[in-house]
């Protein structure tokens, strides 16, 4: 049995909106920007059609942030009508859309301007994870960088379609997934570090239920109904986590999941 789901003390870490901006985005997920009571603005986010899209990007952002892939900083925010949704904190300085994706689709090896520091490690990582949660939407649109001094630095964001999405998972990724027709393609333009990917791997085999289990605990109630919450908790816990791993280890050395 899973133990209880501790009391949640929401209020002290929830945002309050004080302005909310209408989506401009043109993405069928987002909902918005907010101007927050904390002096930052947020991308927001809700469930659409019954998909648990709040809990995917919480628990996938925070994941992502512990095996060492950089995301935007995830918050609750209360609207302005009292419902609670999810966040995704703007970075200060980001690039122009189209100036991230012409970064990547820049081949490593003629790359002008900003050196690529760390962006092969980097996208291997991001392939790694997007395989183990299930993210069948990655493409360079769901990049954002910024130049720090010379050096052009890459965050990963947007898990709306991973982890609940289409859950339980039944095996890994389809080849016609944007995530893997678009990972080949950057894989030809900067080369695969099986090291950092391999890493990545190890790091989310290690990653304890109970630091899981805090990311869940930190959600707002209704964000996971109590089946799947159980679920995914048995999963993480119970060795079929590590299948998965070990299942991911082998395709990416035969390159079956390349």
């Amino acid at each position: 049995m899973l133990p209880p789901v501790p009391n949640r003390q929401l209020p002290l870490f929830a945002r309050r909106a004080l302005v909310e901006y209408p989506n401009l985005q043109g993405t069928a997920d987002a909902l918005g920007e907010v101007e927050a009571d904390d002096n930052h603005r947020y991308h927001i986010k809700g469930d659409i059609d019954g998909k648990l899209i709040r809990a995917s990007e919480w628990i996938c952002t925070h994941i992502a942030e512990e095996v060492g892939i950089a995301a935007p900083t995830p918050m609750v925010i209360r609207r302005l009508d009292g419902s609670l949704v999810f966040g995704s904190r703007r970075i200060s300085g980001v690039a122009e859309d189209i100036a991230t994706r012409a970064y990547l689709a820049q081949p490593s090896n003629t790359n002008l301007g900003a050196p690529p520091i760390g962006l092969k490690p980097l996208l291997s990582a991001v392939y790694a994870l997007d395989q183990f949660i299930n993210n069948d939407d990655r493409h360079p649109g769901n990049y954002l960088s910024t130049d720090d001094q010379g050096t052009r630095r890459l965050y990963t964001f947007d898990f709306s379609r991973a982890m609940f999405w289409d859950w339980p998972w039944a095996g890994f990724l389809r080849v016609d997934s944007n995530t893997v027709v678009v990972g080949r393609l950057l894989r030809m333009l900067h080369g695969f570090d099986h090291i950092t990917a391999t890493t990545t791997l190890d790091r989310i085999e290690g990653l304890p239920l109970a630091a899981v289990e805090g990311f869940v605990n930190r959600m707002p109630e209704g964000w996971l109904p109590a089946q799947q919450r159980d679920e995914f908790l048995e999963f993480w816990g119970n060795g079929e986590r590590a299948a998965r791993v070990n299942d991911l280890r082998r395709g990416f050395d035969d390159g079956s999941i390349l």
